[in-house]
């Protein structure tokens, strides 16, 4: 099984490295570790604050890197005159959710990085569709767009603490504690309402679209939505849309991120295969120019969906004795390899071993069990 999971990860790294390359984003490579301090200043952004950690020859506490983007904005030029478009393939280590134990994830991703345009935005967008197409199976790509959350509560005049706070619960899709903290507040009634609502705005995404489009207040709300209605008409007229969701619920912290957010799914994994969004405001944090989007598809985690269940251990079990000869037999065994199928060449089955045939070598060749 894990032979059948390395291949299909192998041929879809593969594709994936094509179709980034074809559109001009060239591999970035980085190193496995980066100082400690660039996790701890920036823990927020991280999917989990757990970060493996050591003290290396010099005395520099290290740790070995969590997260691709907060590397990939580190190391940038601090000014650029045009757009830089790049992918990687890493892995990050990070504290499984399923256990108390660290664990490495492989990643694979795109980043675009300084004068990010409405055409940039749509093709890392169609990358991220394109990416879980490849993939072979049913998916979806829930989208949503920061501004028109922190629009509202700034509108209701929340301080960056109130809206981290409404956020949590919103994420959660906690109505009823959203509602409980926003009575708590003493928000107004003509803002309560509308975040209260935030929580459930998610669905089709015309549908979504019309619902949210009634709760606008302020003039980021309307920019949101109308950079939302644009790329969705972008990506309908090229036939992409139709695994298209919308839901405002999504979302990260205000503090790195703004603009546009997604994450996609596919059939037959609960979790998120592949998250994405802008991320402007980190570059800022790093003082560096421009703007960049980016997302990164956690492979490990598809390849473990993609991965077919067998009935079989092997195609053929090749059954022999010690006294063969051991050319003939290495001759017969290696070309049933040749033609494709998986073989176990054993002087006896063994136990609960499962095979689509079993053969017995005669001397010369092979022939089936009867």
């Amino acid at each position: 099984m894990e032979a059948l999971n390395q291949s299909k990860k192998d041929m879809l790294t593969g594709s994936l490295r094509s179709l980034y390359q074809s559109l001009g984003y060239t591999r970035f490579s980085m190193r496995r570790f980066e100082e400690y301090a660039l996790y701890l200043e920036n823990k927020r952004f991280l999917k989990s604050e757990s970060v493996l950690a050591f003290t290396n020859p010099d005395g520099k506490l290290m740790a070995l890197k969590p997260d691709v983007t907060l590397s990939i904005v580190k190391h940038a030029p601090k000014e650029r005159d045009a757009l830089e478009k790049v992918y990687y393939k890493e892995s990050v280590y990070r504290l499984a959710p399923t256990a108390r134990e660290f664990v490495e994830i492989e990643q694979m991703g795109v980043e675009a990085l300084g004068a990010v345009d409405a055409y940039t935005v749509a093709e890392v967008l169609r990358l991220a569709i394109e990416t879980l197409r490849l993939a072979g199976l049913d998916h979806v790509l829930d989208v949503s767009h920061m501004g028109f959350a922190a629009g509202l509560m700034d509108a209701a005049g929340l301080d960056a603490e109130q809206q981290a706070r409404l956020f949590q619960f919103i994420r959660q899709k906690n109505a009823h504690e959203l509602a409980a903290e926003v009575a708590r507040m003493g928000i107004p009634p003509q803002y309560a309402d509308k975040i209260d609502l935030l929580a459930g705005l998610a669905g089709s995404f015309p549908e979504t679209l019309r619902r949210a489009e009634a709760m606008v207040v302020c003039p980021a709300m309307a920019q949101a939505l109308q950079e939302l209605h644009t790329l969705h008409a972008q990506l309908t007229a090229l036939g992409l849309a139709d695994c298209l969701q919308l839901d405002f619920s999504m979302l990260n912290d205000l503090g790195y991120y703004n603009g546009l957010v997604f994450q996609g799914y596919v059939q037959g994994s609960p979790r998120v295969v592949l998250s994405g969004g802008r991320y402007d405001l980190l570059m800022r944090r790093f003082d560096k120019q421009g703007d960049a989007i980016g997302f990164s598809l956690y492979l490990d985690e598809l390849t473990h969906v993609l991965a077919e269940p067998s009935q079989w251990d092997a195609d053929v079990l090749a059954l022999y004795q010690p006294q063969d000869d051991v050319a003939a037999l290495n001759a017969a065994v290696f070309a049933l390899a040749a033609g494709g199928q998986r073989v176990l060449a054993a002087t006896q089955a063994p136990r609960d071993f499962r095979a689509r045939k079993t053969l017995r070598f005669d001397g010369q060749s092979f022939q089936e069990v009867t």
